[in-house]
């Protein structure tokens, strides 16, 4: 589904992979020139950056597995934080077990999504995942929020 003309979503990736961010940063634009994707490898600025923003993003992508950072403590300031706990958080990552998949949902992600190393699957994906968090769901309203 396109997104309204007057739609424009902005989606934070939490991945320190810049390989990802490129193939992933193609594949929006290949679904709608509609959609910024903003990079943040760094968990302070991430933090730092969302809370002084003057608007908030429509969704965040988060790498859980990234070197020298824990993925489920930076989940877990997201959804702590009065301000933020209402952007929804997809954990976009490799395989993950069972239970690190319950544990992501138990810590309030809205989300979890397996990357794919594949550039059609991931294309799919990222259509599919387009088409239900800004056409199908109504996103919450905050103070801070972007117009997709």
């Amino acid at each position: 589904m396109p997104l309204r003309s007057n739609q424009h979503c902005e989606i934070i990736l939490f991945d320190e992979d810049d390989d990802d961010y490129f193939f992933l940063k193609k594949a929006f634009q290949a679904h709608s020139d509609q959609i910024t994707l903003h990079h943040l490898t760094d968990p302070a600025t991430l933090l730092a950056s969302l809370q002084s923003a003057t608007t908030l993003p429509s969704l965040i992508l988060l790498d859980l597995q990234m070197r020298g950072n824990d993925g489920f403590d930076i989940l877990n300031s997201l959804k702590q934080d009065v301000h933020l706990r209402d952007v929804p958080v997809v954990v976009w990552s490799a395989a993950m077990t069972d239970q690190q998949v319950n544990h992501c949902y138990q810590a309030g992600a809205s989300s979890v999504v397996i990357k794919s190393d594949n550039q059609l699957d991931l294309e799919r994906v990222i259509r599919h995942l387009c088409d239900y968090w800004f056409s199908a769901v109504q996103l919450p309203f905050y103070a801070k929020q972007s117009d997709c």
